[in-house]
């Protein structure tokens, strides 16, 4: 008789049986949920690459995008062993003489030599003045803005070492040290910093009775008014001196701001007579080199994007994002940041084109050197406001200070409160609270925070208005800013994409249970089976028994 046949005794192998049949259950269910896996995760990558190409272009338009960086000025120094230099775009090109004549210096003064670090100086205590001697030495101008200091030297605490530290741990910036010689050890003052208002005069009050011998700690006592040199000058308080174009400039310390317009000058070494070059100049080659990192990081981007939203047509694939409606609304408002014309306040200079920067069929960005060499040779301003964030007071009293990134193009009201130049200012800016620390900059808040301006004549009342615009590397900066936010497209779309691989996993789940109660079902009615057949078998042995003990009969 026809039967299933067992694989072990009277059983049958359930489990080979039943894991075939989850399988042909289960199977269809899984392979769809791993290709959808397999597509989310793929997605969620391409997703990712743009990000990061995007990230990348953001940093080269940061650059086009503030002024500040934009055109910064290129500052050469004929020998820098002599000074360097420094300019900031209110720097104005040309060429200066300079001569360094003299460098500032710190006045120091050394003591006598006494026998170690260890040996007692004297008790009592020292005061120390700062201001200006006459070229004479006959009188001394004290330093309005330095006060004296006084430090108290006590019973075992009065060794040249201790009076050193005492010294140093004073906090009038008098630095203090030993210096041993030949002749012994030298205790030797250095004046807080250099400038000639800086010079020390000292006094002692010595418990010896006696402040001007040189015995005890009057040995430290320095006042050439008065004829009192116990202490002795190695180096004169000196404040420096240059020329620059023949104009004399001193100054206390060895740098000069603003001696020239946004130009920094510091001093290294004087070489007193000789005259050495200042050349001030636009830098159109770092312009130049900021405008190919933004068409390189530009065309980066806009090829990642084409190949993941576009269709090969040798491949006849498309991308892994074609169709996808935050990317190919992304492409559409970069292609509408990059036709729209922009007043840069140069008829000449409208528009990516008038600068020689082309749109191929790709929308990739090219670059003919020659149109942009011209074009910035001859529109050098132009081209800043084309890119750039800029701002315009209509006031001709007013100018810009600086203009965040995340001012937003507009115009703003501004009204003057109260105004004394240099000294008191404070008003409005587009109806937000605005104030100054120095009477001259107006720092907006709120919003226009980062907005601030500069007044520098005029009355109080309604002061016309600033007029920030958004140039082409502005514009594509804040679509970059608000698609790669928290809250933007791409980051919507990172979440649906996660939510539905989340969503995968609990799909998963609930197959893992239906395949784990299925199993059961199977094993159960496989189970009963096996014993039905077993029960089978052995009434078949049994009558095929009985039938073969049947008496046999002659037919």
């Amino acid at each position: 008789m026809a039967s299933i046949s067992p694989t072990g005794g009277s059983s049958l192998d359930i489990k080979a049986i039943v894991d075939a049949l989850v399988a042909a259950d289960i199977t269809p269910a899984k392979s769809r949920l791993d290709k959808l896996e397999a597509s989310y995760t793929t997605k969620l990558s391409a997703v990712g690459q743009i990000k990061g190409s995007l990230a990348k272009l953001q940093t080269a338009m940061v650059k086009l995008s503030d002024l500040q960086q934009f055109y910064t000025m290129k500052s050469t120094v004929s020998d820098p062993n002599l000074f360097s230099a420094s300019a900031s775009t209110e720097a104005v090109p040309g060429i200066y003489d300079v001569e360094v004549r003299y460098l500032a210096s710190r006045q120091s003064l050394a003591s006598s030599p006494v026998a170690s670090a260890n040996t007692v100086v004297g008790n009592g205590s020292i005061t120390i003045d700062f201001g200006t001697y006459s070229s004479d030495l006959s009188t001394f101008t004290a330093n309005p803005d330095k006060q004296s200091v006084t430090i108290n030297i006590a019973p075992g605490q009065n060794t040249l070492q201790a009076i050193r530290d005492a010294i140093n741990a004073n906090g009038s910036g008098v630095k203090a040290a030993i210096v041993q010689d030949s002749q012994g050890a030298r205790l030797t003052l250095s004046s807080p910093d250099t400038g000639k208002n800086l010079a020390m005069k000292i006094s002692v009050n010595d418990a010896d009775g006696n402040n001007t011998n040189g015995a005890g700690l009057s040995a430290l006592a320095y006042d050439p008014t008065a004829g009192i040199t116990n202490a002795q000058e190695t180096v004169a308080a000196r404040d420096s001196e240059i020329k620059i174009n023949g104009l004399t400039l001193t100054q206390s310390t060895n740098q000069y701001k603003d001696a020239l317009a946004g130009v920094t000058i510091d001093l290294r070494k004087a070489d007193l007579g000789t005259t050495y070059s200042l050349t001030i100049e636009n830098n159109k080659a770092q312009l130049t080199g900021f405008v190919n990192e933004f068409i390189k990081q530009f065309n980066e981007a806009m090829t990642t994007l084409n190949n993941l939203t576009g269709y090969n047509k040798e491949t006849k694939q498309g991308g892994l994002l074609q169709g996808d409606a935050s990317t190919r609304n992304l492409k559409l408002s970069i292609s509408k940041i990059l036709s729209q014309p922009i007043d840069t306040g140069d008829s000449a200079i409208n528009s990516l084109a008038d600068i020689g920067i082309k749109t191929d069929a790709k929308g990739l960005l090219t670059l003919n050197t020659a149109d942009f060499d011209a074009a910035v040779n001859d529109h050098y301003g132009a081209i800043g406001n084309l890119f750039a964030k800029t701002a315009v007071a209509s006031d001709s009293n007013v100018r810009i200070k600086s203009v965040g990134a995340d001012v937003k193009a507009g115009s703003y009201a501004i009204n003057i409160t109260s105004f004394t130049a240099g000294v008191t200012l404070a008003g409005t800016i587009g109806g937000l609270s605005a104030t100054s620390s120095d009477g001259l900059t107006l720092k907006g808040s709120g919003a226009l925070k980062n907005l601030s301006i500069q007044v520098i004549g005029g009355s109080t009342g309604d002061r016309g208005s600033v007029v920030v615009s958004d140039g082409i590397a502005a514009q594509l900066n804040n679509l970059v800013t608000d698609y790669l936010g928290d809250k933007g497209d791409l980051a919507n779309r990172t979440k649906q994409l996660n939510d539905n691989l989340k969503d995968l996993d609990n799909q998963r789940l609930r197959l893992d249970t239906h395949m784990t109660s299925l199993r059961k079902r199977y094993t159960a009615q496989f189970t009963r089976l096996d014993v039905l057949l077993s029960s089978l078998q052995d009434t078949s042995a049994f009558l095929t028994q009985q039938l073969a003990n049947l008496p046999k009969t002659n037919s």
